[in-house]
């Protein structure tokens, strides 16, 4: 894992991301912190990444291939940002678990004379905050590691830089500069599945095969040729449009002023629900 318990006798580490009380137990929290660390993490960096670095942050003085006197700041840098959106996620993924007590007879709700429940209100606003700072703090990670190719050409290897690669809208940025999703990753992909159905539907025909291919082939490179690289951006353009015109009639899913929000459940200061527009 990306936080070890010798790091963590006063949870140290996780204070950086998160103001948690020093008497939280890093033996209750790892086990959600693995679990995250598998669903969130090792499948973006791919395993051959994973590896690398995480050998790096367990001994930093071992020899490692890869890893120089000259770019070991870099990793230091990707550990950082992989420990934010790592943490925020874990307390996201296993909030209800982290929020009650587990023993033989049961399960139970922890609360003293000195602490209180949440209210449901406020239990969802948290949760809300861990979400987003876990998701966009994937993206952040992604966008670190493509900005330095020769540092990270492992990362090559993992399936999310080939799928990131082949579509013509490869990343949240790009999205949000097309139409403003508050630059929310989670949105992103949701909406993912409907850029690509609109690729192969609208955008191939629009094109015809052979220059759609061409396209394909291209945006892959470290630098596309230059007629197609000017050409992307009418094709992105239409393409945001018409993947988030599909996913209005599957997605519950409004545009605002202030950008496209999704339909969520918020509850109110008498722990009952009402639908509401919310962004992210």
């Amino acid at each position: 894992m990306f936080f070890k318990e010798s790091a963590n006798t006063k949870v140290e580490e996780i204070r950086k991301y998160i103001p948690v009380s020093v008497a939280t137990s890093f033996a209750n929290v790892s086990p959600l912190i693995g679990s995250a660390e598998s669903k969130y993490i090792l499948p973006l960096l791919g395993q051959s990444l994973y590896n690398q670095v995480h050998a790096y942050y367990i001994d930093q003085e071992a020899t490692i291939d890869g890893i120089t006197q000259g770019n070991k700041g870099k990793f230091d840098i990707l550990i950082e940002h992989v420990q934010r959106s790592l943490i925020n996620l874990t307390y996201y993924s296993g909030f209800e678990f982290l929020s009650v007590s587990i023993n033989d007879s049961g399960f139970h709700r922890q609360e003293s004379e000195s602490e209180k429940s949440l209210f449901k209100y406020q239990e969802e606003a948290i949760k809300n905050q861990f979400k987003d700072a876990g998701f966009n703090g994937l993206d952040t990670m992604l966008e670190f590691i493509e900005s330095n190719p020769s540092v990270f050409p492992l990362f090559s290897e993992s399936a999310s830089y080939t799928l990131r690669k082949e579509s013509i809208i490869p990343s949240t940025r790009v999205f949000d500069s097309l139409i403003n999703i508050n630059e929310s990753r989670l949105v992103f992909l949701k909406i993912k599945r409907f850029i690509t159905e609109v690729e192969d539907f609208d955008i191939k025909a629009a094109l015809g095969g052979t220059l759609f291919d061409l396209v394909k082939t291209e945006i892959v490179k470290q630098s596309p040729a230059e007629k197609i690289a000017a050409l992307l951006p009418y094709i992105q353009k239409p393409l945001a449009h018409l993947a988030l015109s599909k996913a209005f009639r599957s997605l519950g899913i409004h545009v605002r002023d202030r950008g496209v929000f999704f339909l969520s459940q918020e509850s109110t200061m008498q722990n009952s629900t009402s639908e509401k527009a919310v962004d992210r």
